[in-house]
């Protein structure tokens, strides 16, 4: 990746800082002809949860849950950020956008459809003659917006009546393999300037069953994967004494006495260089940043507390049955072929 391109990002840093979700009234009859393709050239994570933050459910709040996850990570010396940087140069992880509208300048509705790339043969040139293909087997997802002096601005997630869906990829600790993150309410924006889009932010969330089926599993076995290969590097032992802990036994329960249960009923054993699922869920660290944060479905809460989810999508201002962690990323990109 050119280092220009990095400081190019890191300039528009405070200009994507956070977006008004509702200041677009929703498009629904979509122009076509005139077409333009990129590619993410550079992708920035949050460092807290203010940056590139949304309100997506109309609660007047900024949220970004994701800002706060690897906020902690850094804390613990785990660079997400390195990680990503890694994986967009090499081409694990490629997000690609299709504008299409009649005027890509001005128009009152048109279309962005945003994808997961495959990684190519060889490290992609982000001069504007890459040849991409898209990632079928990873859901992507059709934005409708409006365009307005070159700005793509989506409908807003706390007014549409269906959600924008899509998966993206993104390493969560440096030098481990991308995770998949199946994003809800989805919502982006993005400002074009010569031949590339010079700032953009991408904001939805991750439903709390998604979090605790997918992403902690993900997460366990990759750290596991990793510490494996060498657990005398700093970085490793660093995972290690963070993870490696027994976890939290259960409560009243204790079938695994002084360490906790995994969801196939083994129990975690504590210094055995393996980390597993229930260390990583029961970890203090990743069971407070990865509590959602907002209520984006019809979910309900009992007087115990306990979340129900929901499956209708209908964003909730007052957050009574938190059932998803909200995210924001920024980028820029060039264009490409795919």
């Amino acid at each position: 990746m050119k280092r220009s391109s990095l400081i190019m990002l890191l300039s528009f840093a405070a200009g994507v800082s956070g977006c008004d979700s509702t200041g677009v009234s929703e498009c629904t009859n979509a122009s076509t002809g005139a077409e333009a393709k990129y590619v993410a050239n550079t992708l920035l994570v949050p460092q807290q949860r203010a940056d590139y933050a949304l309100d997506l459910n109309g609660d007047g709040k900024l949220d970004n849950q994701l800002g706060n996850i690897i906020g902690a990570l850094m804390a613990q010396n785990l660079d997400t950020q390195a990680g990503v940087t890694t994986a967009v140069t090499d081409g694990s992880v490629l997000l690609l956008l299709d504008e299409k509208a009649a005027d890509l300048s001005s128009n009152d509705c048109g279309t962005t459809d945003v994808s997961a790339g495959v990684k190519p043969a060889t490290p992609p040139k982000y001069d504007g003659t890459d040849a991409l293909t898209i990632n079928s087997a990873l859901g992507g997802g059709t934005f409708k917006g409006k365009i307005s002096a070159g700005t793509f601005n989506s409908n807003s997630p706390v007014t549409a009546t269906t959600p924008t869906m899509l998966t993206i990829q993104l390493p969560l600790v440096a030098g481990s393999d991308p995770v998949k993150l199946n994003i809800s309410g989805a919502h982006i924006q993005y400002t074009k300037a010569g031949d590339g889009i010079m700032k953009a932010q991408l904001n939805g969330a991750i439903k709390n069953s998604d979090v605790q089926g997918n992403i902690i599993p993900n997460v366990a076995m990759l750290l596991s994967m990793r510490v494996a290969v060498d657990p005398t590097t700093s970085t490793n032992k660093q995972i290690l004494s963070i993870f490696d802990t027994g976890g939290t036994a259960e409560s009243p329960v204790t079938t695994c006495g002084a360490t906790c249960k995994n969801t196939d009923g083994s129990c975690a054993k504590k210094g055995d260089g393996k980390i597993d699922v229930c260390e990583v869920a029961t970890n203090s660290i990743i069971s407070n940043v990865l509590a959602p944060d907002v209520q984006l479905y019809n979910s309900t809460v009992d007087a115990a507390g306990k979340v129900t989810e929901g499956t209708t999508y209908m964003p909730n201002k007052d957050n009574k049955a938190k059932d998803s962690l909200s995210l924001g990323l920024s980028f820029t990109a060039v264009k490409a072929s795919f």
